[in-house]
């Protein structure tokens, strides 16, 4: 499934994901607000993936998954029924044919759009410490389509001169060789591939910062946040989706400096993100090769691997223009999932490619009005931010840029 970063607090540097890592939207900051100051943020993300890092860190499109040869092997991979197994091996051995012999290759594109719009509410509680909730509404729009390449007209002639005996199975088995991915799709009895756009509510964050140390050159705070299962989950009846969130409950711990040099600021952070375990309902796979499966569980057990990430950036401030830039580093541990309703060795096929690694450039530019609000030469203070965000390196994300635009009110 498609994973996509879809939220960033102004107050800390935080992305919000379905179960993995996102690519960070912001530079860190170990910046609170006054005490009584409120901040009011709208933050609009949008992104149209179209590639990812596979597992081994190659660039691929994100409807690899759905290329693959059609193959005596994968047929009999892919059939359930022992009969209909015992079939296609009867009539492969007739036309002397191998396990590795293709009859032609699935291909497949896979169109996402998503924009996410997240408003940020911030107060600063006392002079030190700062508490933010994000809620974040995600849209987002899925075109997906497959087909075929035949490759080996040979074997197809030959394959249908020995099913012609039993004229319902040729029917049944060109079908799927014709279609396959649609064909199986209903087989396992997924909802049907379709175009949608839907709009879903994401996980809403509660973040706290705590200025623990200031002198003239120096700024650190502590951060904590929880994520709650607001979100809507990914469906497991849906071949693909773009969950709104993972349904289950984050605690987040980060720690940001800021070195002040004049108007240049050196900003780091780290952090580390524990998921805890939960139940959810899957589609248990056969094998590795492909997650689909007619099989489903709905009391599956799982943990999503923890997180870490940590941040070097710079800012350059000038009449209310800040210019930024920043490299991110982050990393996600395995996931695992248990059940005991078939083999654990089919539940262990749902944690493959769970580990994550991703290296992301930022560029930002901003303007604020506070200095002129101050001087009371404007009205209101405000600020307004522009964020670019490049995914350098990773393994199991997605590749594509994205840019991020925030408009704040203080209040």
């Amino acid at each position: 499934m498609i994973k996509i970063s879809i939220l960033m607090l102004t107050m800390a540097s935080v992305s919000s994901y379905a179960g993995g890592i996102g690519a960070p939207l912001n530079i860190s900051s170990a910046s609170v607000l006054p005490k009584g100051v409120r901040n009011l943020t709208y933050k609009g993300v949008a992104a149209s993936p179209s590639d990812k890092f596979n597992s081994s860190g190659q660039q691929v499109v994100l409807a690899d998954p759905f290329f693959s040869e059609i193959t005596f092997a994968n047929l009999l991979d892919g059939t359930k029924d022992p009969n209909d197994k015992g079939l296609i091996e009867a009539k492969m051995i007739e036309m002397g044919a191998s396990l590795e012999d293709s009859l032609g290759s699935v291909k497949g594109q896979v169109n996402i759009e998503v924009q996410a719009n997240v408003p940020v509410f911030a107060w600063g509680i006392t002079e030190r410490f700062t508490a933010a909730v994000a809620i974040p509404v995600t849209r987002s729009s899925v075109n997906i389509d497959t087909g075929v390449d035949h490759k080996n007209p040979a074997l197809h002639a030959a394959l249908k001169q020995k099913t012609n005996i039993a004229p319902d199975k040729q029917v049944e088995t060109f079908t799927k060789l014709n279609d396959p991915v649609n064909e199986k799709v209903k087989e396992y009895n997924y909802e049907p591939l379709q175009n949608e756009t839907t709009t879903k509510l994401g996980d809403i964050k509660l973040v706290g910062k705590y200025k623990t140390y200031e002198d003239a050159k120096n700024v650190v705070t502590l951060g904590a946040e929880v994520t709650l299962p607001t979100g809507e989950e990914e469906n497991p009846n849906k071949v693909i989706d773009v969950p709104g969130g993972d349904g289950q409950t984050d605690i987040g711990l980060n720690i940001a400096h800021d070195l002040i040099l004049g108007k240049f600021v050196l900003a780091s952070s780290l952090g580390y993100t524990v998921q805890f375990s939960d139940t959810v309902e899957k589609r248990i796979p056969f094998n590795g090769l492909s997650k689909l499966s007619p099989d489903s569980d709905n009391n599956v057990k799982r943990d999503l691997g923890d997180i870490f990430q940590a941040s070097l950036g710079a800012k350059y401030g000038f009449s209310g223009v800040t210019l930024g830039t920043a490299y991110s580093l982050q990393y996600k541990q395995a996931d695992t999932y248990k059940g005991s309703k078939y083999e654990q060795s089919r539940y262990d096929y749902l944690a493959q490619d769970s580990v994550q690694n991703m290296q992301a450039a930022l560029f930002s530019v901003g303007y604020d009005t506070i200095g002129l609000y101050r001087a009371k030469k404007f009205p209101v203070p405000l600020s307004l931010n522009l964020t670019h965000t490049r995914v350098l390196s990773g393994k199991n994300v997605v590749k594509d840029p994205f840019t991020t635009l925030d408009f704040s009110l203080f209040f």
